[in-house]
């Protein structure tokens, strides 16, 4: 047998190959970029992108600079300035580190570099396109450094197929850049995307002054400053009371030693220390900074550094439940004042307080108004999905009890006995005894609303007395650009609001301000994630999965009234969309079998 010949790669391919591991979206560039101006002490950059990153990446800082002898130097692969020898890996204190980001960067796009440090008088331009070396040569600029990316992956075209539309791979800048604004509020950091400016943050020191320009001011209200310091161990930030919960963790921010990261590690510590304080489905808003000694975490277990590995866990976990815990015994933690703050449209304010005192009462202008949009492209998706569930939904129903429509069960007939576990509704009749699933019950009337109100050639909507004021992100805002047109599709009407929210000023007419309101939140949070159009029209089940009240949600006898008369106007009321039972019935019988009396 013949073995193959190992030869070693040209260094093109091989800058290609690695460079797959460091340069996957413009977010990658941007996050290297943004890190090094950091690393360089600059305490002003700003970021400016064209079509998500595609085409063009300009980060602009005032750092320390490159001199002219070093800048072919700083393209070298495993070049760094950070780094002299293998121990330097167990205590690193930067956030690059590697010596390969700008090698990965100009192998797969068309880089300009133009720098100078303070001390010379006169700065160096270097240009490179897919790691080839173009020129060198003086320039007249500003203290500091400035590079341009352009045409990122205009020579492995293949790469380009796999980004995602303009709007999402800018949002996703938007959210880090905006992440890192937080994290370092002592530099100022401004954000340009196709020639708009985005925000920038005040670069003040102060850290609720940052998280005020990033995030909407309803959630900073309900925000309580942590400062812990113990074994080496110093935890500081600002976590949100018990009165304020999100519907997902995507306002569970964390850093450690500055480094932006992801952490199950933190995130179930933050779990512990909320267990007793919201239910769940229910999730704090924090945003915290671990500082700890370099030596005791290892920052070198992923491409790219968003991953640590903390050697001694336990501890590490017990401190942040501890720290967060005794936070929350503030007695602020339940009476919070509102800080200080401008609202960006001078309207908002009174708006938003008389839609507050709307919103208790669930008040609606009893004109209904008819709408013929276009045919939706999820109603045929939602056919699709019901012929494929009724095998299963019929199988579910014959093991509930056995059905026929000339006996069909009538729910609103049920007398309601109470509650277990605040998840578990109970009810009997003549008959017997029902355990119901809240949680089941009213996704199966959100998934049939919804189908119905996709089917329905007349698409009602209500219009509110009061416009609804949802508050969003700085990144949210952008990556739910297009969320009015598909929200329009199913009766909702929107419109933008100032430059970080939404007024709402009507809702479908199969959905009361509650289902409506829980539906807008669970809609924007998946646009935040980077989902597409389409993709959020293929999970508009998980989507009244999601918006339907969930186990340990205390529910009024009016409500649970409510959800029976829904259930009663269900096609099939037996089972959730997902297949699973919305209640078990026990006859009299069955419950002596039970107690051996039978």
């Amino acid at each position: 047998m013949r073995y193959p010949q190992i030869e070693a790669l040209a260094s093109d391919v091989a800058d290609k190959i690695a460079a797959g591991e460091v340069v996957e979206r413009p977010l990658s560039i941007v996050k290297e970029l943004l890190e090094n101006s950091i690393d360089a002490g600059a305490t002003s950059i700003t970021v400016e992108t064209s079509k998500g990153g595609k085409e063009y990446i300009r980060v602009t800082d005032n750092g320390c600079g490159i001199p002219k002898g070093q800048l072919e130097l700083a393209f070298m692969r495993y070049a760094t300035s950070k780094l002299r020898t293998a121990e330097d890996l167990s205590a690193v204190d930067t956030l690059g580190f590697r010596g390969e980001a700008l090698a990965s960067i100009a192998s797969v796009s068309r880089t300009e570099l133009i720098s100078r440090p303070a001390s010379e008088k006169l700065g160096a331009r270097i240009s490179i396109a897919a790691s080839s070396i173009l020129s060198i040569e003086d320039a007249a600029c500003e203290d500091g450094t400035t590079i341009i990316v352009r045409d990122l992956f205009f020579n492995v075209p293949a790469r380009l197929k796999f980004l995602k539309p303009d709007n999402t791979e800018a949002a996703l800048i938007t959210d880090y850049v905006s992440k890192m604004a937080i994290a370092y509020p002592a530099v100022r950091i401004r954000l340009i995307s196709n020639g708009t400016t985005l925000f920038s943050s005040p670069g003040k020191g102060s850290l609720k002054h940052a998280l005020m320009t990033v995030y909407s001011p309803k959630m900073c209200e309900k925000l309580l400053e942590l400062a812990r310091e113990e074994d080496g161990m110093r935890l500081t930030g600002y976590i949100s009371s018990p009165t304020y919960f999100e519907r997902n963790r995507r306002r569970q921010i964390f850093f450690v030693n500055g480094r932006l990261i992801k952490s199950k590690l933190l995130e179930n510590a933050v779990a512990r220390a909320y267990s007793d304080k919201l239910f769940d489905g229910q999730y704090p808003a924090v945003f915290l900074f671990l500082n700890i000694d370099p030596s005791e975490l290892d920052v070198n277990i992923h491409p790219h550094k968003t991953e640590v590995r903390f050697y001694q866990e336990g501890p590490v976990s017990d401190f942040i439940v501890s720290a967060i815990r005794r936070t929350l015994l503030d007695p602020r933690s339940l009476e919070l004042k509102a800080p200080s703050y401008e609202a960006p449209v001078p309207e908002v304010r009174e708006v938003r307080a008389a839609a507050e005192e709307v919103e208790k009462v669930y008040l609606f202008e009893p004109e209904i108004k008819e709408e013929h949009p276009e045919p939706s492209a999820a109603a045929s998706f939602f056919s699709a999905q019901r012929a494929q569930q009724t095998e299963k939904e019929v199988q579910v129903q014959e093991e509930i009890f056995e059905y026929n429509t000339d006996k069909r069960l009538i729910f609103a007939s049920l007398e309601y006995i109470g509650e277990i576990f605040s998840t578990y509704l109970l009810f009997k009749d003549d008959s017997g005894l029902y355990i119901m699933d809240q949680h089941a019950a009213h996704e199966r009337v959100m998934y049939e609303k919804l189908l119905k109100g996709f089917n329905s050639e007349e698409n009602a909507s209500q219009q509110l007395l009061v416009p609804m004021i949802k508050e969003l992100g700085i990144s949210e805002v952008q990556a739910s650009a297009d969320a009015a047109v598909l929200l329009k599709d199913l009766g909702f009407e929107i419109r933008e609001f100032g430059p970080t929210a939404y007024a709402v000023s009507a809702v479908p007419g199969f959905m009361d301000l509650a289902e409506a309101e829980s539906f807008i939140d669970e809609f924007f949070s998946a646009s935040s994630e980077g989902r597409s159009v389409q993709a959020r029209r293929d999970q508009i089940t998980l989507r009244a999965c999601k918006s339907a009240v969930k186990a340990h949600d205390k529910l009024s006898v009016s409500e649970i009234r409510r959800l029976l008369l829904d259930l009663d106007r269900c096609e099939n009321p037996f089972s959730c969309p997902h297949g699973r039972p919305v209640f078990l019935k026990y006859s009299e019988y069955e419950l002596e079998r039970l107690f051996k009396r039978k």
